[in-house]
């Protein structure tokens, strides 16, 4: 930015003022685009509050920056991986009018309809679905989201209870598997910040799986809240909020095709942005290992280009079903229903650095953790690691950063105090993972709702509830585990933890959505 930022809030409770305030305004206004707006201009006000007149500039310059920026010299920069991921949103908005006005989501009711006659089994493809395709947490999302949309609106499954499952499975599915982008990153950040003497970052990701409460109990908390369709208050209350394309006879014409129009469009999707991904990061790679290789993947440009083969697949192959009058509308409608999804994304992108850059929000909170972390309280140590890198995670919307802020500062306090390493980096994974898919301004938050096709903000307020119990649950059993010094009792108190709780929730406060 041209502006400089002269005020450092880096060890002041002000840091905080920003993310809270954004968090209080969603559920004051219910508008999540306005909050992270008068958030950003919050972050300019305490910035600049000697120079008004430098409000604005700060609150434009932000936002433009996610579009363009210029370095030093003055040069002008695209901000490319943006422009191709709020392409892709849009071209998987015109994909689904195509599938839309071929005929072939009745085809698919229909198929669907003798096979798959109730929510559960509907809302068990999503999870596996989402437990199969861990490459990247953003393909995930919006994949899955659009296999499972309209299976599950045909068996009355809520648009709310579905970003559930895709945001409680894409980032723990993806923080277990080392062979993932967010595998290969949290490798690359432990390979640079972590002592060599204490392993290679393969190796100490591999073994810190194990012990990650938060993720294993997160796959387990979205088993039995399908299984035994599990309901909360919240998710009763919140029900297909603005949700615009639920099938209906005045959305689409009531023809049916081929399911295959359908079928074709998903694999290509899929097929072609693997395949790209996969090409972009060996192109980017000087040793073509698999790790290097997932290191360098190029995300957004795999997102966009393989969207586009799939737009031209899909036109092809439902050529005889569609119009010629149907361009306008199916390019119309395609682009208007993404377009909240991208207004709340560039908002949160804004709002990022403000967080994180100019009110120094994972600064201040890191430097808070040192002060409770001493070998007084090492058997704790894991336990306040998984609490502040949450807290970091939740307030800044994003995990990445959260691990380059709590790996280095926490191991090196755990090595330290001849603590258990493991154990300490996977309490910082596994908050990390739950401060992020919990988080309103998280860009994982965001695009599971669009990929759902809900309100981001009925799915953050209808998720909380059941996240937020894994994460007690998950700290109650890493401070077990710091205690006891055994894993094992970690789990054995977690899973029977997560089975009672969850029990208790369908006997006492869970109650059928009737759509």
């Amino acid at each position: 930015m041209n502006l400089e930022n002269a005020i450092n809030y880096s060890d002041s409770i002000l840091s905080l003022a920003v993310p809270i305030f954004v968090i209080v305004m969603v559920f004051i206004t219910r508008k999540v685009a306005l909050s992270l707006l008068l958030g950003i201009v919050l972050g300019g006000v305490l910035s600049y509050y000697h120079q008004p007149l430098n409000i604005l500039l700060y609150v434009y310059e932000n936002i433009s920056s996610v579009f363009y920026s210029f370095d030093d010299s003055g040069n002008f920069s695209i901000s490319y991986s943006s422009v191709y991921v709020f392409g892709f949103l849009i071209l998987l908005g015109i994909l689904t009018q195509i599938i839309l006005y071929s005929g072939a989501i009745n085809s698919f009711v229909n198929w669907a309809h003798k096979r798959v006659s109730n929510p559960k089994s509907s809302e068990f493809i999503a999870f596996i679905a989402g437990i199969v395709i861990f490459v990247d947490d953003y393909f995930n999302a919006l994949t899955v989201g659009q296999i499972s949309k309209s299976l599950n609106d045909a068996n009355k499954s809520s648009r709310e209870r579905l970003a559930y499952i895709i945001d409680s499975t894409s980032a723990p599915i993806c923080i277990l598997m080392p062979i993932s982008s967010w595998g290969a990153y949290i490798i690359g950040v432990m390979d640079k910040e972590v002592p060599k003497n204490l392993g290679d970052g393969l190796f100490l990701l591999t073994n810190s799986i194990w012990s990650n409460y938060y993720a294993w109990f997160a796959l387990l908390a979205v088993f039995l809240t399908i299984l035994w369709q599990i309901n909360l208050p919240s998710m009763q209350r919140n029900v297909n909020v603005d949700v615009k394309d639920l099938l209906d006879k005045h959305y689409f014409d009531e023809k049916s095709s081929s399911i295959w129009l359908l079928i074709i469009p998903i694999f290509t999707l899929m097929i072609s942005i693997s395949s790209i991904l996969f090409w972009s990061g060996y192109k980017a790679s000087d040793e073509p290992t698999l790790i290097n290789i997932l290191a360098n993947t190029n995300t957004a440009f795999s997102l966009f280009y393989g969207g586009l083969i799939t737009i031209v697949i899909s036109v092809l192959v439902s050529i005889k079903h569609l119009r010629l009058s149907y361009t306008y509308e199916i390019i119309k409608r395609g682009f208007l229903s993404m377009l909240p999804a991208i207004i709340i994304l560039v908002l949160a992108w804004s709002i990022g650095p403000v967080i994180r850059d100019d009110m120094q929000t994972g600064v201040y909170l890191a430097n808070i953790s040192k002060e409770f972390m001493s070998n007084d309280f090492l058997s704790l140590i894991p336990a306040i690691l998984f609490i502040i890198s949450a807290f970091i995670a939740f307030a800044t919307g994003t995990s990445w950063g959260t691990f380059a802020i709590m790996i280095p500062i926490g191991v090196g306090i755990i090595s330290a105090s001849n603590g258990d390493v493991m154990l300490g980096i996977s309490a910082i994974l596994a908050g990390a993972v739950f401060g992020d898919h919990s988080s309103l301004i998280s860009d994982t938050t965001i695009l599971s709702a669009t990929g759902a096709g809900c309100s981001v903000q009925s799915h953050f307020i209808t998720q909380l509830p059941y996240v937020s119990s894994v994460a007690i649950v998950s700290l109650i059993s890493f401070i077990i585990a710091g205690i006891l010094d055994n894993i094992l009792s970690g789990y054995i108190f977690g899973v029977c933890g997560i089975l009672v709780l969850f029990y208790v929730y369908k006997k006492y406060f869970s109650k059928p959505i009737i759509l």
